[in-house]
């Protein structure tokens, strides 16, 4: 559908906390301490403004929660019980998450239905609702526009809320869900006023993303990987704070007398994560999980899905132990020369 501004003016934000209040959201909002941000669930209308760059945690969480039952059992004489967690179908709304985040589920939607459909991330994806909140401010680490997004995109987004200082905001009413619940709501919003425009902040393109799935198509065995890896401490904490990454391990927690299926994340900066009961593991060294983490988002994710699975939201940059940039790793490799035709023909 066209892309249709509309204005809310004042305290946008608690006009559209009370509206997806009455309409019995379960409201996911940034929330923050003194030293983490994540998405939770909100009740009150009074809720804070998040104000960051952006969140520690992104808004995947509240569709792909780090840890969650898939079944439970119980151990009897004569008699095993297996129960699976009710699908409940949720109305859930998330207000305030930024476009890049918007635009990973893009990515979660494909992977979660693609061989599978996954019953417990579609219950709650389906009846939900996307209100992002463009940009206000970028760091050294945004790189969206480098993926083709931005801080104002409208990608994976019901609605893109842009605030106006203390007039207001600009509500872009993105989707079908989107111009229902505008519809639904109409007191709330009138027309743009005369010339209002929002701020958006200047995100650099920081190097030409089209370059580098050549690079990585002839250089799987590249020395390259070897220097990425001397920083790289296996720690995991790059894909945990991913919107995109989705990988995840099923474990049995329990004891004689019963217990529970747990589907946790799980990562593949790890040792184990490609161990075999037998004990080979088909990536030993910490160089070739380096490879296969860029590799995945910018080779086999865009070969199978025709997408990349990143969106410059640069968390991973930002919470690296040993600050290694994803940034100057893919301008590296954007900046090689390309692979002779010579050696194309040869391959």
């Amino acid at each position: 559908m066209t892309a249709k501004a509309r204005f809310i003016e004042g305290d946008w934000h608690r006009a559209c906390m009370e509206a997806l209040i009455g309409d019995t959201y379960s409201v996911f909002t940034p929330q923050s301490d003194d030293t983490v941000s994540r998405f939770c669930r909100c009740e009150s209308a009074d809720a804070d403004v998040f104000e960051g760059v952006n969140t520690n945690f992104p808004a995947k969480e509240v569709f792909f929660p780090m840890t969650e039952t898939l079944l439970n059992y119980k151990i009897a004489q004569g008699a095993d019980d297996v129960a699976t967690p009710e699908i409940v179908e949720q109305r859930l709304a998330v207000l305030g998450c930024r476009p890049c985040d918007a635009a990973s589920l893009a990515v979660l939607d494909t992977v979660f239905n693609w061989d599978y459909t996954d019953t417990l991330y579609n219950s709650r994806r389906r009846q939900s609702l996307i209100l992002s909140v463009g940009c206000l401010q970028s760091d050294q680490h945004c790189f969206c526009t480098t993926l083709g997004l931005a801080p104002d995109s409208t990608q994976g987004s019901d609605w893109l809320i842009q605030a106006v200082g203390d007039a207001g905001a600009i509500v872009t009413i993105c989707s079908e869900k989107g111009a229902d619940f505008a519809k639904a709501h109409a007191s709330m919003l009138t027309d743009v006023p005369d010339g209002m425009q929002a701020t958006v902040p200047d995100v650099p393109v920081k190097m030409d993303v089209d370059a580098i799935k050549p690079w990585l198509d002839e250089h799987f065995d590249d020395p390259f990987w070897e220097d990425v890896a001397l920083a790289c401490l296996g720690c995991g904490a790059c894909s945990y704070l991913c919107p995109t990454c989705h990988c995840f391990d099923i474990v049995d927690e329990g004891n004689w007398q019963g217990g529970e299926r747990r589907r946790n994340y799980d990562c593949c900066s790890y040792a184990l994560f490609t161990r075999h009961a037998s004990g080979h593991n088909p990536r030993p060294t910490q160089a070739s999980r380096c490879r296969n983490r860029l590799m995945h988002k910018f080779k086999y994710f865009p070969e199978r899905f025709d997408q990349r699975a990143c969106v410059g939201c640069g968390r991973c940059a930002r919470t690296c132990g040993a600050s290694q940039n994803i940034v100057s790793i893919l301008d590296h490799i954007a900046s090689q020369p390309e692979v002779p035709a010579s050696a194309e023909s040869s391959s």
